[in-house]
């Protein structure tokens, strides 16, 4: 036989390649044609139909036939969810795009949309106004893009310039809307996550929030975002007629309406929040707050942020409030960075941009900027860290008015309604004290600690006594809705509005106090921790003490004032914790406890300076230590956070007790001096004298030192010093490891 009859038997021999072989044949290792529904050997074998399967997971190479069958019916599942939703998926109307894996993304898909880069610089060949004004964000002028612009801007005809200007920018609102359609995909690319509640609970999680919280951060436009919740429960024939003002942040389009992942960010997280002061047991609440919350944050990561819009950042700003009440320190602590980021990213910062704004929108626009404000002073008083904005030029108030209809139009400053928004704009004022009391107190001694007897360092002393001036102003100045001296009559109000004004001077009235408490903590500190800390050098001699140095006078007696105020805050603040921690008008059960235990340990460690003492009404001391303890009790019965600081604070009253009754002792063994043999009439004046006759009781005022009791095992000296967390379940946890709110018991 011929090599070519040989070649011609091989190429009928050959045998045919099959991307996938059935399940029987692969076991027997037989060969198999790949036919379906079954192949020929099982039919040779007499096989049932059911045993000839293909399995996808165990071929080298899937079947072209199953991969497209998986990509149709993926189609027609986000066909059905955008019909569900009421929107019109029109295919014809597209492009077609490349599959992609979900895995992997092109960073140049939006290429064509995009017109400044990561880099700051434009990447548009036409008009540069155009693409500055279309980004819709915020670009200042150290940056390349708006070096572009007034290059060419100087160097382009005016005529032609302004004609481009007005005839070829296009809405913001578009632009945003569909960059935030490239980058995600799609509005409902997590439709699966969409879920709610029941209605009526979901009501009533909503009424809670409003009642509690929504007075106290007035971050969006209600109205607004009422209508889109309310869209949610509606069949798409049934929508309202209309569109709502964009811009507004949620409910509101772009990329913030009842569809987009923002709005149900935020509804969860507000869920969540409803749910701390709904009227469930302990562990339905627990349970309800973990749910909720597992769901917002869920929709949180790259594709949320780049939503980029006012939603975004007021869904974050929820999203921090929430996490204030749980011990994910970090997370509150990068929510609100993450808020002031976009924020500055979209202008809400400055009101010098080109935009005419309408009036609600500009409003809507400062409430989330201070909101960023506000919270970025708190968690930076928490954890003792460098603000984001305090830099940043005060921007101005927002009105009074609550633009409670749809159309943004205001009531007047006449209306019973605008006084709810007075409470929101004295929060911003007394905040901004707050931030200067971080600046001048707090981060200007992180590097060294000034010592009151240091006269290049006495700037410290003029810079407390002008904060307190401050806070002072501020508690005259308060109108008389707000004002806890002179307060207004509210009786002839509704009893809606009542309590949520009631609920408002309370908490105004708390951080008033607890910021005065957090002025002259450290000098407290200091004083405190120097006593411990030389007990031996504690005059023998019945001489009479030596005078001190010149100078230090003035010092010892500043100190002395300043911890008579510390000390008259913190009882303040207990009193008024206490007449209202088990009411409806506090302003949560975390703020409570950062009062109770804050205020409590100030008690406490004032017991380490009874010169001090001696000029307080003892009896109300005391009483205030046992009311904080009642507080933190309550708080024990649901909250592992408070049951540990409770202990806490109870093992360190009792080592200082223990440590004063040892200096009293030794006081008995010691000769009468001037200061013990005082006649009973001038005890209270030598006691006021007493730091300027005995110089070792004249201490520098650095904030690094701390007390010398012993603490408990895993928590360090740092628990109580300036970085003292104003989130106090979430300090707690950081020092006793625990679960804080998360878990109820």
């Amino acid at each position: 036989m011929g090599p070519e009859h040989r070649s011609e038997r091989v190429e009928q021999r050959r045998r045919r390649k099959i991307p996938l072989a059935c399940e029987p044949c692969r076991e027997r290792k037989s060969r198999c044609d790949g036919a379906k529904p079954i192949c020929s050997t099982c039919k040779r074998r007499s096989l049932p139909l059911r045993h000839c399967i293909y399995t996808i997971e165990n071929a080298r190479t899937a079947s072209n036939e199953a991969y497209i069958k998986i990509l149709h019916d993926r189609i027609q599942r986000l066909e059905k969810t955008c019909t569900d939703n009421g929107i019109r998926s029109s295919p014809g109307l597209r492009p077609a795009v490349t599959v992609l894996s979900p895995d992997h993304e092109r960073l140049d898909a939006t290429e064509s949309t995009v017109s400044i880069t990561a880099m700051g610089t434009v990447s548009t060949e036409h008009d540069v106004c155009q693409a500055f004004d279309a980004a819709n964000e915020f670009y200042g002028s150290s940056s390349a893009a708006s070096f572009m612009k007034e290059a060419y801007t100087s160097v382009k005809p005016r005529e032609q310039a302004h004609s481009t200007h007005e005839s070829i920018v296009p809405r913001a609102e578009s632009v945003n809307f569909a960059r935030a359609e490239t980058f995600g995909g799609s509005l409902f690319a997590q439709a699966d996550k969409f879920a709610l509640p029941p209605r009526n609970l979901a009501d009533h999680l909503l009424s809670c929030f409003w009642e509690r919280v929504f007075w106290l951060y007035p971050l969006f436009h209600k109205p607004t975002f009422i209508r889109a919740y309310e869209s949610l429960w509606r069949p798409a024939h049934e929508q309202p007629a209309g569109r709502t003002l964009p811009g507004l942040g949620l409910g509101s389009s772009p990329g913030a309406d009842a569809g987009t992942i923002v709005f149900h960010s935020a509804l969860n997280t507000i869920f969540a929040l409803g749910a701390q002061f709904a009227d469930l047991n302990p562990k339905d609440k627990a349970s309800a707050i973990e749910t909720f919350f597992n769901r917002a944050k869920a929709f949180i990561g790259l594709d949320f942020i780049d939503m980029n819009s006012v939603g975004v950042v007021q869904s974050l700003l929820l999203m921090a409030l929430l996490l204030q009440s749980t011990p994910f320190p970090s997370r509150c602590w990068n929510a609100v960075g993450l808020a002031c980021r976009v924020a500055q990213g979209l202008g809400l910062h400055t009101e010098s941009d080109r935009t005419s704004r309408p009036q609600l929108e500009v409003e809507i626009r400062r409430r989330t900027w201070h909101g960023c404000v506000i919270l970025d002073m708190i968690v930076s008083m928490t954890y003792g860290r460098p603000t984001m904005t305090a830099h940043v030029p005060d921007l101005p108030l927002p009105a009074t008015d609550e633009f409670d209809d749809e159309s943004g139009h205001a009531r007047g400053p006449g209306h019973d309604s605008s006084s709810t928004m007075c409470f929101y704009v004295e929060f911003i004022r007394q905040c901004r004290i707050l931030g200067d009391i971080l600046i001048n107190v707090y981060q200007s001694t992180a590097c060294g600690p000034p010592f009151l007897g240091d006269e290049h360092k006495s700037h410290g002393m003029d810079a407390i006594l002008e904060l307190d001036a401050q806070l002072s102003r501020y508690e005259a100045d308060l109108p008389p809705i707000m004002s806890w001296t002179s307060p207004c009559d509210i009786s002839s109000l509704d009893e809606e509005r009542r309590l949520i004004l009631t609920t408002q001077r309370t908490v105004l009235q708390g951080s008033f106090l607890y910021l005065r408490l957090m002025l002259h903590r450290p000098i407290l500190t200091q004083l405190c921790a120097n006593a411990t800390s030389s007990p031996s050098t504690v005059p023998t001699s019945p001489a009479r003490p030596r005078p001190l140095p010149v100078g230090q006078e003035l010092f010892a007696s500043f100190a002395a004032g300043c911890v008579r105020i510390c000390l008259g805050a913190a009882m303040d603040l207990i009193e008024l914790v206490h007449d209202t921690y088990l009411t409806n008008t506090t302003g949560g059960w975390w703020w409570d406890g950062l009062y109770a235990f804050t205020a409590g340990l100030v008690v406490i460690v004032s017991y380490l300076s009874p010169h001090t003492l001696l000029s307080l009404d003892r009896q109300r001391v005391e009483r205030s230590w046992m009311l904080c303890q009642t507080i933190l009790a309550h708080l024990a019965s649901f909250s592992i956070s408070a049951q540990r600081s409770l202990k806490l604070l109870q093992k360190v009253h009792g080592d200082v007790m223990s440590r004063c009754l040892d200096k009293d002792q030794e006081a008995q063994l010691r000769p009468p001096t001037m200061f013990n043999a005082a006649a009973p009439g001038e005890t209270a004046r030598l006691g006021q004298d007493a730091a300027i006759m005995y110089p070792e009781e004249v201490v520098p005022l650095g904030l690094g030192n701390t007390f010398q009791w012993q603490l408990p095992a895993g928590s360090g000296p740092d628990s109580f010093g300036a970085g003292m967390a104003f989130n106090w379940d979430q300090s707690l946890d950081l020092i006793t490891d625990g679960l804080g709110m998360g878990i109820y018991q």
